[in-house]
């Protein structure tokens, strides 16, 4: 996949690849949306290393990134930098294919941030030639999460045993073939 740029701006959110600094800013949301990350997203509270900082994972974000391993990045509001959640695009779904995948604070949910972020990442995406194939995984219990697919034209391609902690699992697929820019604006 093409390199993504590390910043996307739109008026309501930026989405950017994750810096240490951004750690005092990230753990005041994660504490405050301890709760309603947990249920469906524990990974995000906890971390996918445990006993890792979270200016190390942040190290790792940054790392993974420039290498072109993953592309984590946070979703801040433009005025003062506070964290509304964060997305990414992960490169394990197989050969031309990414999986995208996105996470709100609780304070942010209802308003179609995460919609709007993966339908940046969707476009991002389907404009690299060498990706067929967009993937987003959520737990079937998790309502306003499989809202975003569903919205943005993906399409339930299986369920299967989830593979962070939930009994089953979404996953959702939009095809080059089936993708339509201009319904994503």
């Amino acid at each position: 996949m093409t390199l993504p740029p590390s910043r996307f701006d739109s008026p309501d959110f930026t989405l950017r690849a994750w810096s240490v600094d951004d750690a005092p800013r990230l753990q005041k949301t994660l504490e405050a949306s301890d709760a309603h990350l947990r249920q469906f997203t524990p990974w995000v509270v906890d971390g996918r290393v445990p006993g890792q900082s979270l200016e190390d994972r942040l190290r790792q974000h940054a790392a993974d990134f420039a290498g072109g391993a993953e592309w984590v990045y946070g979703m801040f509001r433009p005025a003062d930098d506070e964290v509304l959640g964060g997305c990414g695009l992960y490169p394990r779904v197989g050969p031309r294919a990414i999986e995208l995948g996105y996470w709100l604070a609780a304070a942010h949910t209802g308003r179609g941030l995460a919609t709007r972020a993966a339908a940046v990442l969707t476009r991002f995406a389907f404009a690299d030639q060498r990706i067929d194939r967009v993937e987003i995984h959520c737990d079937p219990d998790n309502v306003a999460s499989v809202a975003v697919p569903r919205r943005l034209g993906y399409r339930i391609e299986n369920r299967t045993s989830g593979r962070s902690g939930t009994d089953n699992l979404m996953i959702w697929r939009l095809e080059r073939r089936e993708f339509e820019p201009g319904s994503m604006s």
